[in-house]
């Protein structure tokens, strides 16, 4: 088992992180807390920087739940408890993450594949996260697979998504894996993968909400499922070598 230098550091700041949530009332205790745990792993296992793109992530979504709330709830397409982030949002899609700390902690697993999955996750679900909270307020019809067929659906409609709801789902994932970068979790190609990989991901999520195991998965169940596909398309690049390690 192995602690990093800035193990101490990235505690606070972990803690610093689940009060800011709760004072801000992004998140409920319950959230904060499980929130707490994964940045603690994270910082833990593979150091301080790690929670550069899991704040990205985790404060980014919540300016962006709260932003045009009432347009979003006009539209049907917001949130539920206003947007606050309970510990089962957490564990949807932060397990993968605290997972990968877990790993590094243990050193059970080479950390630069730790590190891209970690990052990787993050990028999904943020991207995830942009598309659904700002695809309604950036207007454009939105279009969902059924049976096959790509029909126009209300905004706030599992696997629906807009033209913009793309582009930005393209912009959160990219912003998370700089963030990786800049904490040097991720080399620059291992950064452009997980950007890549959180985008694909999140377009397989919203395609498998329109079909009926995607319907008895439920919102949970997708989430989970973007977490494990980001990472794995990630560390499925960097196996065949497209990463450059």
């Amino acid at each position: 088992m192995t602690l990093h230098s800035s193990a101490l550091p990235g505690a606070l700041l972990a803690l610093a992180g689940a009060i800011l949530i709760l004072l801000t009332r992004q998140g409920t205790v319950t959230g904060a807390i499980a929130g707490f745990a994964v940045a603690l792993l994270a910082a833990l296992g593979l150091g301080m920087g790690s929670l550069l793109p899991l704040a990205i992530f985790v404060l980014g979504s919540g300016v962006l739940t709260r932003l045009g709330r009432a347009r979003k709830e006009a539209l049907g397409a917001a949130e539920g408890n206003l947007g606050r982030r309970g510990a089962a949002h957490v564990a949807a899609k932060l397990s993968l993450p605290a997972l990968a700390g877990v790993l590094a902690l243990l050193a059970a697993a080479p950390l630069p594949a730790l590190a891209l999955a970690y990052v990787s996750s993050l990028a999904g679900a943020f991207a995830d996260t942009a598309a659904t909270e700002l695809g309604p307020l950036l207007g454009g019809p939105a279009l969902a697979l059924r049976g096959g067929r790509i029909l126009s659906v209300p905004h706030g409609t599992p696997g629906g998504m807009s033209a913009a709801g793309f582009a930005a789902s393209a912009i959160a994932a990219i912003a998370v894996a700089v963030g990786g970068l800049a904490a040097g979790l991720l080399m620059a190609p291992e950064a452009w993968c997980a950007a890549g990989a959180g985008f694909l991901a999140s377009v397989l999520e919203s395609i498998l909400a329109g079909t009926s195991l995607g319907v008895r998965a439920g919102h949970f169940g997708r989430n989970v499922f973007l977490s494990i596909a980001s990472a794995g398309l990630a560390l499925s690049a960097r196996a065949w070598g497209w990463t450059g390690s």
